[in-house]
């Protein structure tokens, strides 16, 4: 499953850069719903049925909540450009892995295969859910702070709520069932603050 894995999270971390970085709406919520669906499948072995669909449908609500916030309106893009957020989601990526294979280390956790000499198996589930999350939480921060109220400063949110969601299965282990629920709406009630804030910050305008 670690292959797997590995793309699901080089997917989370190119739809969070598009959600971030384009100036079509329509492209910057796909982006999202990639980012937020991927977030979903970060588990190995995957959860039962009804707790992936929670987590698939509160990520495509979340996505649609940002989009619908604007309208047709243009999205502010990054000023940075996508080339330097893909980078600034590498960075987070590389130093989220590090630390989740620190505390591993410290706390003697085996690998997927068994232990620290598995070879090709220190890429964990705790690595790599660690290094989704702390991605995003690159991209999400930057996003929030920078700029006016908008569609932006909304992904912005959500990414860094999914980041920390991400970031505390890669630490505590998989979340029980009613958890699952309460995270699942934290993700939908800050999709729906962050367009809030985006309605109120284009009637300001």
């Amino acid at each position: 499953m670690t292959i797997a894995l590995v793309a699901i999270i080089l997917a989370i971390g190119a739809g969070a850069v598009v959600a971030v970085s384009t100036r079509e709406p329509a492209a910057a919520a796909i982006g999202l719903a990639i980012a937020l669906v991927g977030s979903a499948l970060v588990a190995d072995p995957l959860p039962s049925a009804a707790i992936l669909g929670v987590r698939i449908v509160a990520g495509l609500l979340a996505a649609t909540l940002v989009r619908s916030a604007v309208g047709g309106s243009e999205s502010q893009p990054s000023p940075l450009g996508w080339p330097a957020e893909a980078m600034l989601a590498t960075a987070g990526a590389v130093a989220g892995i590090g630390v989740a294979l620190a505390l591993e280390a410290l706390s003697g956790a085996t690998g997927l295969a068994g232990g620290p000499d598995s070879g090709s198996e220190w890429l964990t589930v705790m690595a790599l859910a660690t290094g989704a999350g702390t991605s995003l939480l690159v991209l999400g921060a930057a996003s929030s702070i920078h700029g006016r109220p908008g569609m932006r400063r909304a992904i912005g949110l959500v990414l860094v709520t999914q980041a920390v969601l991400l970031i505390r299965v890669g630490i505590a282990g998989p979340a029980i069932d009613l958890e699952e629920i309460a995270r699942a709406a934290l993700l939908v009630a800050t999709a729906a603050t962050g367009a809030a804030l985006a309605r109120a910050g284009a009637t300001s305008e």
